[in-house]
């Protein structure tokens, strides 16, 4: 016989190799003695016989006072360290985003301010459209468009300026 005859990477067991299994694994040997068990009124922290028990009334589970009272303010204080962690991430996350918008606000005010002197042109480029391009069809030249700015409009306004001060600050970076 040759040797790939003979290997044992089969994906599953042979008659042989499950016997081998059979008599350290799942057999009477194995089984759980009394000696697994904790004996009646241990406490489920400590694992020895419970010195002044007091039960759980859910779930009935039986502890030393003790080792309760510890384990409950441990776990009270560990919930107060998360929770100041969580707020002092919450504030992190607010400075940032506070700077973020102070940051967006006083590039906006600068742009602003250098269009208003003639340093750059005004609003940057141009998309290549003319006011004789917007008219519609049927509206003769010299009728005047009115000119109409609701809040809805001033907030999209606000926000698309916004977000190009963003874009132009994440560029610069």
């Amino acid at each position: 016989m040759s040797h790939s005859k003979r290997n044992t990477s089969l994906a599953f067991f042979t008659a042989h190799e499950r016997n081998q299994l059979k008599s350290t694994w799942g057999s009477q040997a194995t089984r759980l003695s009394r000696d697994s068990f904790l004996p009646f009124a241990s406490c489920n922290l400590c694992l020895q016989p419970s010195r002044d028990p007091v039960a759980c009334a859910s779930h009935g589970d039986i502890f030393c006072r003790e080792c309760i009272v510890s384990n409950l303010l441990a776990q009270r204080k560990e919930i107060k360290r998360l929770e100041k962690e969580d707020e002092r991430r919450r504030t992190e996350a607010e400075d940032e985003e506070r700077g973020k918008a102070e940051e967006e606000r006083e590039r906006s005010i600068s742009e602003f301010e250098k269009t208003m002197m003639g340093l750059e042109g005004a609003g940057g480029k141009s998309n290549g459209t003319t006011a004789t391009d917007d008219r519609k069809e049927g509206e003769g030249r010299g009728v005047k468009r009115k000119f109409e700015l609701d809040a809805k409009e001033l907030l999209k306004n606000a926000q698309d300026e916004r977000a190009k001060a963003r874009r132009a600050i994440e560029e610069e970076k």
